[in-house]
Formats: structure tokens, sequence, C-alpha cells
């Protein structure tokens, strides 16, 4: 098997997760919730892991099976995903002293803390939670690929047609005294598709790797361009050069795909705000 035939699923699975992420990373950097990502995706992964404890106890001589995959791990991940938004937005839409993003580091910490304790007590919890955290993109398979772009392309066309109120609800998402009408259902909405999206995202290429994919391309982008569109071009050119580096290096060199993207989509970030301070202190 050549390089090309080995990584070409991989490198589509990267692209698909780097256009989608990374619109949702400038609405998530837009409304200042920037563990909203990684939070929902550790709770998404809690339900997943609910069915792995479930699969394991049920199927103990069947160990072949991948619990992941499966209906019950995906309507439970889906389940919590919901619990979620409701609770999300609820509280964005009510007054309380403790600051929506300090919730979302909580459930993330919950999340994760119930997750670890209910993976260490089943068969091959280190691999589970390896795989949880970093993922296995190289072993994606094309039907995985397949289920991942039409869930991107859903929730890319539904953001399309009403992309005014989710760019008017997240421009405005700090500001107090803004009204828009139906908020509620809006932010519940961004918030059910951004964690279907998450669900498929961590089931490809783990929590970690998904975090890196919304926040450090969106993050780049920002510096150079306050408009929509280029910045979601800006963020996924990016974002798409170092995945398919990535996936060469990882081949050649025999290291981990997922923590060589990530460090690489920092080392990015960091040189092109050492660049922009240079630019500034240069026309001051």
């Amino acid at each position: 098997m050549t390089i090309i035939e080995f990584m070409l699923a991989p490198l589509m699975a990267c692209l698909l997760l780097i256009l989608i992420n990374v619109y949702f990373g400038i609405h998530v950097l837009k409304r200042e919730i920037i563990f909203i990502d990684i939070a929902l995706a550790q709770i998404a992964a809690f339900g997943s892991t609910i069915a792995v404890v479930i699969h394991h106890m049920f199927h103990e001589s069947h160990g072949h099976e991948h619990s992941e995959d499966s209906i019950l791990a995906y309507f439970l991940a889906l389940s919590f995903i919901i619990l979620s938004a409701l609770v999300f937005s609820f509280l964005k839409n009510r007054k309380i002293s403790i600051p929506l993003e300090a919730i979302i580091g909580i459930s993330y910490a919950v999340a994760t803390t119930a997750a670890v304790i209910i993976l260490d007590k089943a068969a091959g919890g280190d691999v589970h939670i390896h795989d949880m955290l970093v993922g296995s993109i190289l072993w994606v398979t094309w039907g995985q690929v397949i289920k991942l772009f039409v869930v991107v392309f859903i929730v890319g066309f539904i953001h399309f047609i009403f992309r005014k109120k989710f760019i008017k609800l997240s421009d405005n998402y700090q500001n107090k005294d803004s009204k828009m009408k139906n908020s509620f259902f809006w932010d519940f909405l961004f918030y059910l598709t951004f964690g279907i999206v998450i669900i498929e995202a961590v089931n490809i290429s783990g929590i970690l790797t998904v975090f890196a994919f919304l926040i450090l391309p969106a993050s780049f982008s920002a510096m150079f361009s306050k408009n929509w569109v280029q910045r979601i071009i800006i963020g996924f050119v990016l974002g798409a050069v170092v995945s398919a580096f990535g996936l060469y290096f990882s081949w050649n060199m025999d290291v981990p795909v997922a923590p060589l993207i990530i460090l690489t989509l920092g080392a990015f970030l960091l040189m092109g705000a050492i660049y922009k301070r240079l630019i500034n202190l240069i026309k001051s």
C-alpha cells in the first residue's frame, strides 16, 4: 500500500474536521467560551464511555465489536449533548453569579473524572482513555469519512441558511443589553448542531485534536482578518497544510499524528503572533 492510498482517508477526515471546526471556532472566540468544545467533546465521550462499560458487561466473550460505533454509544452521546445544549442555553439566558465559562469548565472536569473512573473498571480502559484523548485518525475508514461528510454537510447547510441569526447571536453574545427574538432557541440549535459534529469528530480524532482544530486555526485567522469568509479560508488553509504535512511526517518518522498536528498548529499560532507583534512595532 502506498502512502497516498493509506493517507487519503485520514486526510479527507482532517479536511472535513478543519472546515467545520474553523467555522465553529470563530463563533466560540466571539462568544468568549473557549472551552465549550472540549467540554462538549468530553461530555459526548462520557456517553460513549458508558456504552463501552455496558458492552463489556454483556459481551465479555465478544471483544471484537467496537461499541463506540454502536447505536447505543451514539444514542447516549447524543442524549448527553442535547442535555448540555439545553443547560448551556438556559444558563446563558439567566442572570447568575457564576460565569458561563466557569460552568463549562466544571462540566468538563466532572465529565472527565467520571469517564476515567468508569474506564478504570473496564477491560482495556487505558486504551479507551488514549483513544478518547487523541483518537486514531490514521485508522479512519471510508465509512467514517462518509458519515462525517453527511454530518458536516447537514450542519453546514443549516448554519448557511440561518447564518445571519447565528452570526448576530455570536457578535452580540456578551452584550447583556442585546435583545434578539427567540435567542434561547438559536442558542440551543447552535450548541446542538455543534455537539452533533463533536460526536463524530471525537470518534475519529479524539478530544485534544478536535479542540486544536477548533481553536488554533480560528485564533490564527483572527490575527489577520475580521471578515468571516476570509477567516474561514485562512484557518482552513492553515489546518489543511499542517494536517497534510503531519500525516506525511507521521508516515515517514513513525510518530503519532495527532500530537504532531497539534504541536505544529501551536507553533504556527506562536509564529503568527510574533509576526504581528513585529509588524506593529515597525509601524509604530
